[in-house]
């Protein structure tokens, strides 16, 4: 449903960096919607640390050996992030931020049980190594800080030595 909104507001209007038509969002949201669990998965450390608890890779592949997702997840006391970035083509990817905040911090003996208290996710969606943004006119979000957030997310999952391997190729 995010992907079918977010291509009804490009479809009115013109895309700076790419056309709404050749960039298949849907698919996109379809990727990064896929669960994981039956892929060939292996994992690599994090070299990185940005957290108490460390982090780790998943790098995730169909059946036939194609590359399907990435995801970083980095842990913490009082709650986790976790990039992925799932690829449809070589020119299409979209890239998953997710932020899980815990009901209280995950190391305190006696302090009673621990959950989820919220998450949250922002989608990207690129094509040709472009980050889709829709015109200010009809976005429903600020585009600079989404623009901004979607260049960060880019960079760290296309630039990270970690993955120098397997997104070189890659726009």
């Amino acid at each position: 449903m995010k992907a079918t909104i977010f291509a009804a507001l490009l479809s009115g209007a013109s895309v700076t960096a790419v056309a709404a038509a050749e960039c298949p969002i849907t698919e996109i949201e379809a990727a990064l919607a896929e669960p994981l669990p039956g892929m060939q998965m292996i994992s690599r450390p994090v070299t990185d640390i940005q957290s108490t608890e460390g982090g780790g890779w998943g790098i995730y592949r169909t059946k036939l050996g194609t590359l399907h997702s990435i995801v970083r997840v980095d842990g913490g006391e009082s709650g986790m992030s976790e990039r992925r970035i799932s690829i449809v083509s070589d020119e299409a990817y979209g890239i998953a931020v997710t932020r899980v905040d815990y009901l209280r911090h995950a190391f305190i003996d006696g302090a009673g049980p621990n959950g989820t208290a919220k998450r949250t996710t922002e989608y990207f969606y690129f094509c040709g190594g472009r980050l889709l943004v829709p015109p200010a006119d009809y976005a429903t979000l600020d585009t600079a800080a989404y623009a901004k957030a979607g260049d960060e997310a880019r960079k760290a999952m296309m630039e990270d030595k970690d993955l120098a391997d397997l997104t070189k190729d890659m726009p």
